[in-house]
Parts: structure tokens; sequence; C-alpha cells
């Protein structure tokens, strides 16, 4: 009976020829970078989520930038991964300013939709997120870097 193991699927997947595709790792960046234009041109959603979340609207709404600037930084540093022959010398920081001017013209973006304005404190909130992506990032690559390598052994 063939048992499975998390470090047999990590293995897999770090093996994978589709994940390790940079086509599909930038599609993914892409597709998420829609998705949050997409969210960022709602008009006049701010009044939309108040009738869901009521005095929570607010704190609501910022821990949603938190986490969707999260997960862009982290899907662009997965992206910047599979760029075998690169002259970055840091795809850290690179991740976080391509993660950052993005939450910068996002929000540059919503000053032009109805009922939406734009704010340079927002863009703060985008980068604290896109700065724990990056945090999350570097513990999950140490983790999964660690249990590759005890099942290599």
């Amino acid at each position: 009976m063939m048992e499975i193991s998390a470090e047999k699927i990590l293995k897999q997947l770090a093996d994978s020829k589709l994940i390790g595709s940079p086509v599909f790792r930038w599609s993914l960046v892409i597709a998420w970078m829609i998705i949050i234009f997409a969210f960022s041109h709602q008009a006049n959603s701010g009044r939309v989520t108040e009738e869901y979340f009521g005095s929570m609207n607010v704190a609501v709404r910022k821990m949603g930038h938190l986490g969707e600037y999260a997960i862009l930084y982290i899907l662009i540093h997965f992206a910047l991964d599979s760029i075998k022959y690169s002259i970055i010398k840091s795809r850290a920081l690179l991740a976080l300013a391509m993660a950052s001017l993005y939450a910068a013209s996002d929000e540059w973006h919503q000053g032009f939709v109805p009922g939406r304005s734009s704010s340079i404190r927002d863009v703060g909130i985008d980068t604290i997120g896109v700065c724990i992506g990056a945090m999350f990032y570097y513990l999950a690559r140490k983790f999964v870097d660690s249990r590759l390598s005890e099942s290599s052994k």
C-alpha cells in the first residue's frame, strides 16, 4: 500500500511542469490584478457593504485590502521565482515594489470611479498587506524547503 505524505505532495508540486511554468505563474498574477481592479471599479461599494457590515464596515474593508495585497505579493514573488536566468538581486524587494506600485495605481484608478475616492492612507494599508504577504512567503518557503530537504535524506 502506497503511503501519501505531505513531503511527497510538496515534492511533486515542486517538480510540476505546470506550476513551475513562468506563463502559469504570471497568469495567476494577472488574474489576481484583474480581480483587484474589478473590486476597485465598483461604484459606491462602501455604501453597499455598509448595509451588510454596519459599524464594522471600515474594518472589514481594510482587512480585505490587507488580504488582497498579501496575496498579490505572494503571487508576484512566486512568479519571479520561476525566472531562471535573472539578474534580479532581490526578488523579495522587486515583488514588494511591484505590489506596492500596483496598490498606488489602483488607488489612483479609484479616484475616477463614482462614489469612490483615492487615499494615500489606503496605499499604506495595502503596502502593509504586501509586507504581511512577504513575511508569510518567507516563512512558508523556509518550511517547504526544510520539509523537502528532510524528505530527501
